[in-house]
């Protein structure tokens, strides 16, 4: 289950970045109003990176708290 927390997490990282560059080709290539919505796309990874980075942390202070009252 953690190592399904990690991917998501990586995954997310990675539309965050994608989501960054394809914005700076849009601005530098194209209107600026195209780049909106690359923008928004970024912002939005950004927020379920941390949303899984968060569960994932919590996930793991659980596991271990678990562990250590057995």
């Amino acid at each position: 289950m953690n190592k399904t927390f990690r991917i998501l997490e990586l995954i997310w990282l990675f539309i965050g970045c994608i989501a960054i560059l394809l914005c700076a080709f849009s601005i530098i290539s194209q209107d600026t109003r195209g780049a909106i919505y690359f923008l928004v796309l970024t912002f939005a990874s950004g927020l379920m990176y941390a949303v899984r980075r968060r569960q994932r942390i919590k996930f793991e202070t659980s596991k271990k708290e678990k562990e250590l009252k057995k």
